[in-house]
């Protein structure tokens, strides 16, 4: 579900230090507090004006609705304190009798601005430490997604850079002892390893370019037709595995899309490759495009082969490489799907894995057509 956020200008939202470096404010914060505090008072001036029996007794809630909004869309507990004083103080001045003037003296009314006061600070202190706690959880995710895809490229490095360097040692050293036929294996061995070296770079310049980040990832979208963004990875692909026969469906009507064209590309890629390694008797590939109401196009990348182990479809797009057999530890593609799934979302996407019912595996991809509100600011 996308949602919309105010394009703040960038000096707005710059964090000015008021008494110590924890206590900071910017000029949004400040914006955001007049605004709904001047909203909630016309808003409680209003329903007064309608109100023949001149009832204020709901005004105090409305104030402490406005303490919380107001934790709620700004940082640190400074304006949810201030708004708090605020409120105490118009409920006074504006809705308490005598009207339109400050007394502390009116019966009740000291106990009353105590408790007030209290609540509209507590609710503050509340949800401005439960954003806070929120923000940690979404920073813990993110480290252990880090920590994923480190582990992921360890492993997808390390054991093709060790056949490489096996084969040229082997190479160097047969003085005349190999055949023919064994020069050219130890070469397509060492050439696989560095075609499978040179994805996994690509899926690092990838993550880099997003900043590593699927819910803050700054992307270039452009308005792409699907089909043709997907020509490139399917001739890739073929040319690499002509064995493989790859089959694209496409509809009748042009599918536009607001895409960072070379991430999407490149989840297209690594799905490709994920089906030709692991469907290890992969034989086709069905490339399918479609569009699904007025607001989405899928993309599905199905194969004939093995098949996804059913327990590792839950995690399959987690980055984790434990739990592979020794022998195919390269072919691990961890950090591939990994990739993919952080892609999608940045994109505001889904992403998901199944097993056909007649055999082989099913990637499916779903894209928004309509391009979001700068989610990114404010």
């Amino acid at each position: 579900m996308q949602t919309w956020k105010m394009p703040w200008p960038e000096s707005w939202m710059k964090r000015h230090q008021l008494t110590s470096p924890k206590v900071t404010f910017s000029l949004r914060d400040c914006v955001v507090t007049i605004v709904l505090f001047l909203l909630t008072s016309a808003l409680c001036l209003l329903l007064r004006h309608f109100d023949p029996e001149n009832d204020t007794s709901y005004v105090a809630v409305i104030f402490l609705l406005d303490v919380f909004l107001t934790a709620m869309l700004t940082e640190g507990y400074l304006f949810s304190v201030v708004c708090a004083v605020m409120g105490v103080l118009a409920v006074d001045y504006a809705f308490t009798e005598p009207y339109w003037r400050v007394s502390f003296v009116v019966t009740g009314f000291p106990l009353t601005f105590i408790v007030m006061m209290f609540i509209s600070v507590a609710t503050g202190m509340i949800t401005s430490r439960a954003r806070r706690a929120a923000a940690m959880t979404r920073e813990a995710e993110r480290q252990k997604t880090y920590a994923n895809l480190l582990r992921a490229v360890s492993h997808d490095i390390r054991t093709p850079l060790t056949g490489i360097v096996g084969a040229t040692n082997v190479l160097l050293e047969e003085n005349g002892q190999l055949t023919q036929e064994q020069r050219r294996a130890l070469l397509t061995d060492a050439n696989e390893d560095a075609q499978w070296l040179i994805q996994v770079v690509e899926n690092l310049l990838s993550i880099t370019r997003m900043g590593g980040n699927e819910t803050t990832a700054q992307l270039h979208k452009t308005w792409e037709a699907l089909e043709e963004i997907v020509e490139s990875p399917v001739a890739k692909f073929s040319r690499r595995y002509p064995n493989i026969q790859v089959q694209v469906k496409v509809p009748d009507e042009l599918l536009m899309v607001p895409m960072d064209p070379l991430l999407v590309q490149q989840v297209l890629n690594n799905l490709l490759e994920n089906a030709a390694i692991h469907g290890k008797t992969t034989s086709v590939i069905t490339v399918c495009l479609e569009r699904i109401g007025e607001e989405w196009a899928a993309i599905t990348v199905e194969d004939d082969g093995c098949g996804i182990a059913p327990e590792k479809i839950s995690t399959i797009f987690d980055g984790k490489v434990s739990g592979e057999p020794r022998g195919d530890i390269k072919r691990n593609m961890g950090i591939g799907l990994s990739l993919c799934r952080t892609v999608v979302r940045a994109h505001r996407g889904t992403i998901c894995a199944e097993n056909r019912a007649n055999g082989g595996a099913r990637f499916r991809v779903e894209l928004p057509m309509k391009e979001e509100k700068d989610e990114n600011q404010g």
